[in-house]
């Protein structure tokens, strides 16, 4: 995940792709052909994309340029650990996929060559004209000297695709539950109203109206009402799947472990004390010297400093320790003991999803597939297998799913109007296109990764279905969003990549601080076999002291 203080520093960087990049001693390599080996992995479908891409870039860019790129496709099980070894010895490829919780130790490595450092001066990396998401490019900063992403930081990767999670969800069953499908974004929703005669509310699900609106996010409790509706119907075992914390300790302002200052890092998933939010009618209010805005979040770092004349100008939002207790819930049994709250209460389970270890080999998608899970929690890589198996050729019908924003912290007036929110957030995956520091054909590879990230190349991926552009206008283009096809609610991939974060994976450039208690949560916790109470008494200590070691801070 992102560390808090770290999204507050990220400048807008983009980058103007497509423009003449001349590297260090021009743009065409000289001497004839130069050729390169470009290591990737994934399915058959990203495979056949990228030997499209690679063949394309020989036919045009490569040919003027006299450089033809070689795609060596490897085994994703043991890609990471293959390309490390390559990358450390003396026969490296020239190219490589490297995934965003990697690139920190990789830069650290020194096995990738630094993108702006001068050797392509001819690429404008901050260009503030916004064709790409910041939020995309700014996982592949880090600074290897101070262990630290910010801003300016040096850049080892251009990101290849990006991939938010987003809510999946089985139309037939909303059909069979007689609840009335609309896809109504909110700035719409009284127009919509008036001019149907209803008066549906600012709610994902509504369950007094049985209406289930795809543009807007349900409420953790819309969650859980809705996947127990669905599990009423014959087959459907679970109403919810979902594997990652995020949407709810994000929506809330809490992450895992926050950056406090002085190379301090904490371990906060078991934080107990109240969020505050800025209300959204309040143009701003500054505490501890920080200026924070309507519907912005108070720092973990800050909110010890809230005092009560501030409180009137925000509203409290649940813990850290609260959320991370509402996720567990959806995998512990029906009225199992989670934990207890910040009030003192016990959290009992709701039953409305399975574990992952659960899951154990088979894909979430098979399950939803078979129609065994109502919801499910995943990116826009599902998209091509969703079509293939739930299109008007099986069983289920064209039409039959589609998407819909993750869940976001909610509390209603007596109206049902919205009273207090916290905010959209879920994590995603990325992968990066870097150059090894071993190649000697630097410059060549270079123009390769522009194709790649540039319109070329990221046309390719979204024509196949299983990638998310990552420059914004394409994704808001037809090329993208391809009405005619599942899901017609695709503009919602668009939105999510907009708040879209790295997962925990990020925070540091290894995740060995992270093992001991997230086995425990997936193996023991979530499986109804512990409490979370338990796995805090077991772990926080520990994980906190193998922080204080990873960064090498001194108590």
């Amino acid at each position: 995940m992102k560390v808090t203080r770290w999204i507050a520093m990220l400048l807008v960087l983009v980058m103007a792709l497509g423009m003449s990049a001349c590297g260090a001693g021009g743009g065409k390599p000289t001497g004839g052909t130069t050729t390169l080996q470009f290591w990737g992995w994934g399915d058959d479908v990203e495979a056949t994309v990228f030997q499209e891409i690679t063949d394309r870039f020989n036919e045009t860019v490569g040919k003027e340029l006299g450089i033809k790129v070689k795609y060596v496709q490897k085994a994703s099980s043991s890609y990471s650990s293959d390309t490390a070894l390559a990358l450390s010895g003396n026969h490296t490829p020239d190219i490589v996929y490297v995934e965003d919780k990697f690139v920190k130790s990789w830069a650290e490595a020194e096995y990738l060559a630094q993108l702006d450092g001068g050797d392509f001066e001819g690429f404008d990396f901050a260009n503030a004209g916004g064709t790409i998401w910041a939020n995309a490019i700014s996982r592949y900063r880090f600074d290897p000297e101070t262990a630290t992403s910010y801003a300016d930081a040096p850049l080892w990767a251009l990101p290849k695709d990006i991939g938010p999670t987003v809510l999946y969800y089985n139309a037939n069953y909303l059909k069979q539950l007689q609840i009335t499908e609309i896809s109504v974004p909110e700035a719409e929703l009284a127009s919509y109203n008036a001019a149907n005669g209803t008066s549906y509310k600012a709610k994902g699900y509504d369950s007094a109206a049985r209406v289930f609106n795809n543009r807007i996010a349900m409420s953790w409790s819309e969650v859980i009402e809705l996947a127990k509706e669905m599990q009423k119907i014959d087959g459907c075992d679970y109403g919810y799947y979902n594997e990652w914390w995020y949407a709810y300790g994000w929506s809330v302002g809490g992450d895992v472990v926050e950056y406090v200052s002085d190379g301090y890092y904490k371990f906060t998933l078991n934080d107990k004390t109240k969020n505050y939010i800025v209300k959204d009618d309040v143009s701003s209010v500054t505490i501890n010297g920080n200026t924070y805005t309507a519907g912005q979040i108070v720092s973990y770092a800050d909110k010890a400093a809230v005092t009560n004349a501030d409180k009137a100008n925000l509203n409290e939002l649940p813990s850290m320790y609260d959320a991370f207790l509402e996720f567990v819930a959806l995998t512990v049994k029906e009225g199992g003991v989670v934990g207890t709250g910040s009030d003192g209460k016990q959290k009992l389970g709701y039953g409305v999803s399975m574990g992952a270890n659960s899951l154990g080999t088979a894909d979430a998608e098979d399950y939803f597939i078979s129609g065994k899970f109502g919801m499910f929690v995943d990116g826009r890589w599902e998209v091509p297998t969703l079509r293939e198996n739930m299109s008007e050729n099986s069983k289920w019908g064209a039409g039959s799913w589609n998407v819909a924003p993750l869940p976001v912290y909610k509390e209603y007036d007596a109206e049902g109007n919205v009273a207090v929110h916290g905010v959209a957030g879920g994590h995603s995956g990325s992968m990066g296109l870097a150059i090894a520091e071993g190649s000697n054909k630097k410059e060549a590879a270079f123009q390769f990764l522009k194709f790649v990230a540039g319109e070329e190349g990221q046309k390719a991926q979204a024509e196949a279905g299983f990638a998310i552009p990552n420059q914004i206008a394409l994704a808001n283009s037809d090329v993208f969003l391809q009405p005619n096809m599942d899901p017609a609610n695709a503009i919602v991939f668009v939105e999510a990549a907009g708040v879209q974060r790295p997962g925990d994976w990020w925070s540091l450039t290894n995740s060995a601080w992270i093992d001991d208690w997230a086995n425990y949560l997936n193996y023991t916790v979530r499986e109804n076999k512990a409490t979370v109470d338990e796995m805090f008494s077991k772990y926080s200590e520990a994980t906190q002291e193998k922080l204080y070691k990873y960064t090498g801070y001194k108590k």
